[in-house]
């Protein structure tokens, strides 16, 4: 159950935390910090798969 609970609970937060990277993104690119944009998606997924 505790299994099934960090699973969950990692979920959520990569999901709402790639949600604000794509809200995030116009401002990104307005102002033309497309590095940090794709260092924040790097992140994101990297934290995921580890």
């Amino acid at each position: 159950m505790r299994l099934l609970k960090t699973i969950a609970v990692r979920f959520m937060l990569t999901g709402s935390a790639l949600f604000m990277a794509v809200l995030l993104l116009p401002v990104f690119l307005v102002t033309e910090q497309v590095d940090e944009f794709s260092r924040l998606v790097e992140a994101i997924f990297k934290d995921r798969e580890g």
